[in-house]
């Protein structure tokens, strides 16, 4: 199944690497497979605030991320259509192998 391992090829190997913003989304989309509040995605995928603020937006509008609430709480989960997009993403990943 999906992990955040799925894709090294794309990850590269140095500490300066910069990721690309698909590598990005992929990241925050597998994080959120089964729900996660906005500050555990901001640490566990590395982003500051200010760049997660730049794609939670983008992917609830795409309807890749959906939100809901829990305890006062938003959270944010991975929808189908996300699903779909790692998996075009990982065959896409597989091609560069």
């Amino acid at each position: 199944m999906l992990s955040r391992s799925l894709f090294p090829q794309l990850r590269g190997n140095g500490a300066r690497f910069r990721r690309d913003s698909f590598i990005i989304i992929s990241d925050i989309l597998l994080l959120a497979i089964s729900g996660m509040r906005k500050t555990e995605l901001m640490c566990k995928a590395g982003l500051s605030s200010e760049q997660l603020n730049k794609y939670l937006p983008k992917l609830s509008r795409s309807e890749l991320l959906e939100t809901s609430r829990e305890k006062r709480r938003i959270v944010y989960t991975t929808t189908e259509k996300g699903k779909n997009f790692l998996q075009a993403f990982e065959e896409l990943a597989k091609l560069l192998d």
